[in-house]
Formats: C-alpha cells, structure tokens, sequence
C-alpha cells in the first residue's frame, strides 16, 4: 500500500493510523512503514552574513565539511599509477573518523576558502548546530513522493485479505490530506490484472466464435440455437461417456465370476459350458 501526496507530514500520520487498523486484519503479518521518519540529523545552519564578512561563502564551508567527512575524492578525484605494477590507486584527503566523532570535534573543523585574503577560520564561528529527525529514505513514485506500508499475507488466502483491506481503505479515505491518495500494489495488484485479463480473454473467444458461427450459417439467430441444444448434447456425451459403460458392465454378470463365449454359451470357472434360456436348454 502506497499512499502518495505532496503533504508528508499528514501522510505520515495516516499512514501510521491505517498501520494500526490493518495490524488487525485476520492473515497479515510483517506489517510496516518501510521509510522511518526519526532518522537523526545534524542541522547546521550557516551564518551568511558573517561568513561574507571574512570572505567565505556557503560553497566554502559546505566543501571544507565535505572533504573533512567524506574525503576530497567526492570532489576532486585524484590517481596515482604505480610505475612498477602499472595499477591506479586512488588518493584522497579525508579527516581521520575518531578526531570528528563528537559535535565538538566537527565544529573545529577548519574553513579555508577561494578567495586568498580571507583569514582561516572554524566551524563553530561560521555556522549554527542543531539537532533533529527526519526521513531516513525518501522515496517516489512517477515522481509524486510515496509513503509505503509493506506486508504479508499467512494462513489465509490472499484475495481475503486484500478485500477486508479494501474495506479498511475505504472507510479510512475521508482522513486522508487534500491531495492524496492511497494505491495498493503488488501482488495483490498483480492478481486482479491476471482475472481481468483472463476475463477479458474469454469474453473475446465467446465473441470470435460466435462471429464464426454466423459466417458460416449466414445467420444471426441459428448460432443461438445450437447453442440452446448444447447442454441436451453435453449430457447425451456424459451418458455415453460414464453411465452407459456401467450398464453393460452390469449386464454382463452372471452369478460370480464368467466370461461370454459365443452365441449363447457361457463359460464359468469350473470350465464347464451353460446355455441361457432364450436357446431353449437349461
């Protein structure tokens, strides 16, 4: 289930309402959201007056945090060949991991920027540090964003949970924030595409013969009549088929065990000959 729509705020919230309904829904489980929304994040606000002031610009210290964390390769990738083996290694700049492991350490990191007379500064100095939360993964679909509830279906057919969800979407759809919407995909999704098109398939077969029908008896209502006297020939075809070998089968015991021989004669396991009445001997 995806629901989709610009307010993520308000999609969230009715995505975790719908997550605690469908959690009550008879052969689910494994239910979720799969973006978490309290990601922890390191704001870090930049003065831009101040930083103007000593000649430094938000590209400056954007590029000074992102080499001292992820290293000058992000930016400026550097080779160098090995003349004895002929293999390229990168080179990168990147500050060590255990001197920016606290909040301190990171507003220490040094700024310099393009412009030469701008004096070295810190971190601290030209920016300001919050704390917060946010969306881990953000995810779309046909570029709208998404919000997706992932699940299974256990111990119950998947058409019968797909109806009570049905039936949950609906009557929760009024909660839902301007705009949005909900979409179930998936295999459920899959599955109604495969009826339809099956559906669909028999329905232009029946179409084509019919069409058949009538070319060849230049009529429009003789098809329907042959198709009236169908089920009378289905069951004639069931007869011959299952009820009438029963009937000779019984037809042709005689007390326990014999088989026919020719005319009259019949032949029991004693091997001894018999005549049937209608021959006029016992």
């Amino acid at each position: 289930m995806q629901v989709v729509g610009n307010d993520l705020e308000g999609n969230q919230r009715y995505a975790n309402a719908l997550l605690g309904k469908l959690k009550y829904v008879t052969g689910t489980a494994d239910l979720r959201i799969q973006q978490p929304f309290d990601q922890p994040y390191l704001r870090l606000r930049v003065e831009r007056t101040k930083a103007e002031q000593l000649g430094f610009t938000a590209h400056d210290i954007a590029q000074n945090l992102l080499v001292s964390l992820s290293g000058s390769f992000q930016t400026s990738p550097t080779f160098w060949v090995d003349p004895k083996n002929r293999v390229s290694y990168q080179i990168a700049t990147q500050t060590p991991q255990y001197r920016t492991d606290t909040l301190q350490s990171v507003e220490n990191i040094p700024i310099t920027g393009t412009d030469p007379t701008a004096p070295p500064s810190l971190m601290a100095s030209l920016v300001s540090t919050q704390r917060g939360a946010g969306m881990a993964v953000v995810s779309h679909y046909n570029v709208a964003p998404v919000i997706d509830i992932f699940g299974a279906a256990t111990g119950r057919d998947l058409g019968s949970v797909a109806g009570d969800i049905y039936k949950i979407i609906d009557d929760t759809r009024q909660q839902l924030p301007r705009g949005s919407r909900v979409v179930v995909r998936g295999q459920v999704q899959t599955m109604q595409a495969s009826y339809v098109g099956l559906l669909s398939g028999l329905v232009f077969s029946i179409v084509l013969v019919y069409l058949l029908i009538v070319v060849n008896f230049q009529s429009w209502l003789d098809p329907f009549i042959m198709i009236s006297a169908l089920p009378a020939a289905l069951a004639g075809i069931a007869w011959f088929l299952f009820i009438t070998p029963h009937d000779s089968q019984r037809s042709r015991t005689h007390g326990g065990h014999h088989v026919h021989g020719r005319g009259y004669l019949k032949q029991h396991l004693g091997r001894q000959l018999c005549y049937g009445k209608n021959a006029g001997r016992k």
